[in-house]
């Protein structure tokens, strides 16, 4: 019962989004929060996630448009990997630093696009951060509390529904790894593929990533 009512929500929420005006238009991403390791930075990354990923399709011209001030346009290769080949890239990054190692040590979200192809009509798009603790005291704290209710930031501010199943339990710890799969309103009147990893280690930080993919393949279902 309680299944059959939760996909008939789901559906009806698919109606509505079928209904929806057309995408907005693209502008340049702003974070808003104080980019520290707990809900701030995570709001910084879901607003990075929901500008870059779900307003729109990737385009030749998106990265450009969505720019943050003082970040900048990268190839793929060259953020991840240290060099270009010289060619066209197929995916740029938006990037404060030019480096993924980099971003991360400083502790900065970036984002990955990925230019449509005939097998990716809509192109690849993907927010990630890593950041060390911003507290002396506390950590294990907001730990606890980030892997307690992060479901349900991501359902509110995302508008999300969670298609893989929850934990069976919770037990405090000192590492909380969260890998879960969403569903979420995206351009077009439709809904996209939100996968999520959340990563906190007492002894290192957070570590956050959103990647945009393909519907899931039913309402309700992984």
């Amino acid at each position: 019962m309680f299944e059959a009512q939760r996909i008939r929500r789901i559906a009806a929420g698919l109606a509505l989004a079928a209904v929806a005006g057309p995408a907005f238009a693209a502008e340049p991403i702003v974070f808003t929060h104080k980019n520290w390791s707990d809900l701030r930075g995570i709001l910084n990354v879901f607003d990075a996630f929901r500008q870059a990923c779900l307003n729109q399709p990737v385009t030749q011209a998106l990265p450009e448009e969505l720019r943050p001030e003082g970040y900048r346009i990268v190839p793929s290769g060259l953020h991840a990997l240290g060099f270009d080949n010289g060619k066209p890239p197929t995916a740029v990054v938006l990037s404060v630093t030019g480096d993924e190692e980099k971003d991360f040590e400083q502790g900065e979200p970036f984002v990955h696009l990925g230019f449509p192809t005939d097998s990716v009509p809509n192109g690849e798009c993907r927010a990630a951060w890593k950041r060390a603790w911003d507290y002396d005291e506390g950590v294990q704290g907001v730990m606890t509390a980030t892997a307690a209710v992060f479901d349900s930031w991501m359902s509110f501010y995302l508008k999300a529904v969670r298609v893989s199943r929850p934990d069976d339990s919770f037990t405090a710890s000192k590492v909380y790894s969260n890998v879960s799969e969403w569903a979420v309103p995206c351009f077009g009147g439709t809904w996209c593929r939100a996968s999520v990893l959340l990563d906190q280690r007492l002894d290192e930080g957070i570590y956050l990533t959103i990647s945009r993919g393909d519907p899931p393949a039913a309402p309700g279902g992984g």
